[in-house]
C-alpha cells in the first residue's frame, strides 16, 4: 500500500492577504477536486482505497498497486497529481494578483507489517518529500538517503586508539560509513540528513548492529568505542538482551563495550539520562565522554556521567605544541582525570609534534591520522608513529635506570620547616615567621596531614593592606592560607614534581612543594631551587655515565645497580648478552655497520624488558658488544625466550643491505648467560662478574643464539633443549 500526502502551499499566506472567504473557496476546491485527480491518474496503474482529511489542508490518499510497480513511477504519479491538480485549481480560482496556487505532494510506503507504527513513518517520510519537492536535488538525495536505511548499506571502519606508552592499541572506535561513491559516504553528510529527516535512531541503531558484527576480532583485553547520542540513548538492542548474546558469542563481556556519549547535542535532563546511563553501567558497559571541550556542557556532561573515558576534541590537540594556552588546559584535564581515576583519550593528533607534546603532558591515550586512519580491519598504529612513542619512551626510561628508591625520588631532598596547626591565629603565625627569619614558608596541618601552606610574602602582602591586621590577625590562618597548594608523596620521582611545580600558575609557581609519606602524613618540603638544581646533577650524571651510543647505563651505573640488589638481600638473575662474530661484521664492513648492529641490539633489548619483562627490570651497556640484563627468576625464562625469538628478525636488514656485497655471511647470534644471584651466595659485584663470565664461555661453545643458567629450577632442561636443536 502506498501513502500519499498532498497540501496546498502557503494557504495561511493566501488566507492573511486575500481574506477568510478567499481561503475557504480555494480549500473548497482543493476538496472537490482532489478525489476526482486521485481516481483519474493513481486509478489508472492501481486502486485507490481512500482518502482522509488529516488537519486543514493537508490530507492522505492510499492507494495499492501490482507487485513489481517501482519507485520511479510512484514517482511520476505523484508529479502527475500534483500537475493535475495546480492546473485545475489555477483555471477554475483566479487570485487578485493573478498568481499561481502551488500543491506539495509526497508518497511513502506501507509494508502492512506494524501498520500503527508505519503509519506515524510513512506519514513522516512523505511530509519530508513533499517539503523538498519531487523533481528538485534535495528530494532526489532524501529519497536516497531512506533507500540507505532501507536496505541498511551501512558499513564500518575502525579507528586504532593507541597508549602514548607503548603504542599498543586500546581498542578502535567505529566510525559509519555510507555507499562508496555517493553524497552519502561521508559521515558528516549521513548524520546530517538523518538529522534534517528525523532519523538518527534508526541510523545509529543500524550502525550499532554493524559495529557488534565484526565484535570477533576483537581482543578479551581490546575494547571498541561506539558512539551514543544522547538523544538515542535508550536503545533496547543495547539493553534488553541481543547485544549481551553477540558479546558472549564472541567470548568477551560489556566490559569490552565504551559508549561515546557525544557532545554535538545539548543533554536536556540529566536526571532521566543518568538513569539511563545507569542502566548501561549495571550491565558492564563503560563509558566515554565525546568532543570534550567542543560541546554544549563538557563538564556538566563529565560531573553527571563519571566517566571512565575522556574524549578530547580536536580542536584542543591541533597545534597544542605551539599554544601554551591549550597546554595548561590540557595539563588540567590530565591531573582532573588522575584525581577522578579516568582515562584521557586525545583526539586528532595529526603531526609529530602534537604527539610529543601529549606525551610530554601525560596523556594515556590518542587516536589521529599520525597513528592510524580509519580502515576496514582492526589495525594497529602506524610503524612510524610506533618507532616515535618508542624514541620518546626510551628516552623516559633513563630517568627508570637512576635507582629510583636510591636518590631520584623527592624524598631525598625534603627539608623541614616550622608547621602551624589550622585553627592557629593569623597573630601566632606571624609571630612564627618573625622568630623564625630564615624559613619563607608554613606548612598547616590537620592532625599530622597536610591541609595547606602560608608563604611569607603572601602574609605579609595580606596584613600590608589597609585593613589587613584589624581584618584578619585574630582569625585562624586557615582563613588566609593557601587551600591547594601542591602536595607529593616523598617517593615520587623527581623529574615528575619538577613537572607539576612548574605547571602551577604564576602567583604560586616558587611555593615550595609539601611532601608527605605513603600514608598523607607531613614528611617536609621541597623547594623549587631544589628541584630544578636535583635535575640538572641527574641529568649531568646520565650524560656522565651512560654509553654514548645506546644512552644505556654505563659501568658505573651498572656497578651501582648490582650493589643496591646485593643490599636488598632479594635474589635476582643477571642475563649477560654477547653478540657472536660482532667483530668480523664490524672489521668487514666498518664502525657504521657495527654501530647499526649494537643499536638494532639495545633496541631489542628494550623491547623485550617492554614486551615480558618487569617495571623494575635494569638493562645495560657493559661496553662494544656486551650487555646485562638484570630481572626476577619468574621473568627469566620469558626474558630469554623473547630474545632468542626475536634476534634473527631484529637483524634481517643488516643481511639484506650486506648480502649482494660478499655473498654468503657469517650469521650473527647472541650468547646468553643467566646467572642465579642470592645475596647470601655472593658478597660483591667482582664475584657476579667472575662466575657470569664462566657461564658465559659455555654459552658461547653452543652454536648459534644460545642460553645457559645456573639457575636450579630450569638449567638442566634449558641446556638439554638447546643441545637438541629445540
Amino acid at each position: 500500500m502506498i501513502l500519499f500526502y498532498v497540501d496546498i502551499v502557503r494557504l495561511t499566506e493566501i488566507e492573511n492577504r486575500y481574506g477568510d472567504m478567499t481561503a475557504k473557496r480555494v480549500l473548497t476546491r482543493y476538496e472537490q477536486l482532489l478525489p476526482e485527480v486521485a481516481q483519474s491518474i493513481l486509478g489508472i496503474k492501481g486502486l485507490v482505497l481512500g482518502i482522509v482529511k488529516l488537519w486543514g489542508d493537508d490530507f492522505a490518499i492510499y492507494a495499492s498497486f501490482p507487485n513489481g510497480t517501482s519507485e520511479e513511477e510512484y514517482r511520476l504519479l505523484s508529479i502527475s497529481v500534483q500537475e493535475r491538480l495546480e492546473n485545475l485549481m489555477n483555471q477554475q480560482i483566479k487570485l487578485v494578483n493573478r498568481e499561481d496556487l502551488r500543491v506539495r505532494i509526497g508518497y511513502a510506503q506501507l509494508a502492512g507489517r506494524d501498520v500503527t507504527k508505519e503509519m506515524y513513518t510513512s506519514m513522516k517520510h512523505a511530509i519530508q518529500m513533499a517539503k523538498y519537492g519531487l523533481t528538485t536535488d534535495k528530494y532526489s538525495q532524501i529519497r536516497q538517503f531512506h533507500h540507505i536505511l532501507k536496505q541498511e548499506d551501512v558499513q564500518m571502519l575502525f579507528m586504532p586508539i593507541a597508549s602514548l606508552k607503548d603504542g599498543e592499541p586500546l581498542g578502535w572506535e567505529a566510525l559509519a560509513r555510507g555507499p562508496q561513491n555517493s553524497p552519502f559516504h561521508s559521515p558528516a553528510a549521513l548524520f546530517s540528513y538523518a538529522e534534517e529527516t528525523d532519523s538518527v535512531f534508526r541510523l545509529e541503531q543500524l550502525c550499532r548492529k554493524r559495529a557488534f558484527e565484526q565484535l570477533r576480532y576483537l581482543q578479551p583485553h581490546q575494547k571498541m568505542f561506539i558512539n551514543l547520542d544522547p538523544r538515542a540513548i535508550d536503545d533496547p538492542f543495547l539493553l534488553r538482551g541481543q547485544a549481551l548474546k553477540m558479546l558472549e558469542e564472541a567470548n568477551l563481556n560489556p566490559g569490552n563495550i565504551v559508549f561515546e556519549i557525544t557532545e554535538r547535542h545539548a543533554i536536556t535532563n540529566y536526571q532521566v539520562f543518568r538513569k539511563v546511563i545507569e542502566e548501561y553501567r549495571k550491565k558492564g558497559y563503560l563509558i566515554a565522554v565525546d568532543d570534550a571541550g567542543a560541546g554544549y556542557s563538557s563538564l556538566e556532561s563529565i560531573t553527571e556521567i563519571y566517566p571512565d573515558y575522556i574524549k578530547l576534541d580536536m580542536s584542543l590537540i591541533r597545534g597544542i605544541d605551539t599554544d601554551s594556552i591549550k597546554q595548561a588546559l590540557l595539563e588540567t584535564f590530565v591531573q582532573f582525570a588522575e584525581k577522578v581515576k579516568c582515562k584521557i583519550i586525545a583526539e586528532g593528533i595529526e603531526t609529530e609534534k602534537e604527539l610529543n607534546t601529549l606525551m610530554e603532558i601525560g596523556v594515556s591515550y590518542g587516536q589521529g591520522y599520525f597513528l592510524g586512519k580509519p580502515a576496514k580491519g582492526m589495525t594497529k598504529i602506524k610503524g612510524d608513529a610506533l618507532t616515535f612513542i618508542d624514541a620518546v619512551n626510551s628516552r623516559e626510561e633513563n630517568r627508570i635506570y637512576l635507582h629510583r628508591g636510591q636518590f631520584a625520588t623527592v624524598g631525598e631532598i625534603t627539608t623541614k620547616t616550622v608547621v602551624a596547626k589550622k585553627d592557629m591565629r593569623v597573630r601566632e603565625v606571624h609571630q612564627l615567621f618573625e622568630q623564625n627569619q630564615r624559613i619563607d614558608s608554613i606548612v598547616v596541618l590537620d592532625g599530622d596531614k597536610p591541609v595547606g601552606m602560608l608563604m611569607r610574602f603572601q602574609l605579609y602582602q595580606i596584613l600590608g593592606g589597609q585593613y589587613g591586621i584589624a581584618l584578619y590577625y585574630e582569625r585562624p590562618v586557615s582563613q588566609v592560607m593557601n587551600y591547594n597548594p601542591l602536595i607529593v608523596e616523598q617517593s615520587q620521582a623527581i623529574d615528575e614534581v619538577a613537572k607539576l611545580a612548574m605547571a602551577r600558575d604564576a602567583y604560586h609557581l616558587y611555593d615550595v612543594v609539601i611532601a608527605t609519606d605513603h600514608e598523607g602524613a607531613y614528611a617536609g618540603i621541597v623547594s623549587v631551587q631544589s628541584l630544578l638544581d636535583k635535575m640538572a646533577s641527574i641529568k649531568l650524571e646520565l650524560a656522565t655515565f651512560a654509553n654514548p651510543l645506546t644512552g644505556l647505563p654505563g659501568n658505573v651505573q651498572i656497578e651501582r645497580e648490582l650493589g643496591k640488589r646485593l643490599y636488598g638481600r632479594e635474589p635476582f638473575i643477571v642475563i649477560y648478552c654477547d653478540l657472536d662474530r660482532f667483530k668480523w661484521f664490524n672489521d668487514q664492513f666498518g664502525f657504521e655497520t657495527g654501530d647499526q648492529i649494537i643499536r638494532s641490539t639495545t633496541q631489542l633489548l628494550k623491547n623485550t624488558i617492554q614486551a615480558v619483562g618487569n617495571r623494575d627490570d635494569f638493562i645495560g651497556h657493559i661496553g662494544g658488544d656486551d650487555f646485562i640484563i638484570i630481572t626476577t627468576d619468574k621473568r627469566m625464562l620469558e626474558v630469554t625466550s623473547y630474545l632468542m625469538e626475536s634476534f634473527d628478525a631484529s637483524m634481517a636488514d643488516l643481511y639484506e643491505r650486506r648480502r649482494h656485497c660478499t655473498g654468503e655471511l657469517p650469521i650473527l647470534s647472541l650468547s646468553l648467560a643467566g646467572l642465579y644471584v642470592h645475596p647470601e651466595r655472593y658478597r660483591s659485584v667482582e664475584e657476579i662478574a667472575e662466575q657470569a663470565a664462566v657461564l658465559k664461555k659455555r654459552a658461547k661453545q653452543l652454536p648459534g643464539t644460545s642460553f645457559v643458567t645456573d639457575y636450579p629450577e630450569c638449567r638442566r632442561s634449558v641446556e638439554a633443549g638447546l643441545l637438541a636443536g629445540e
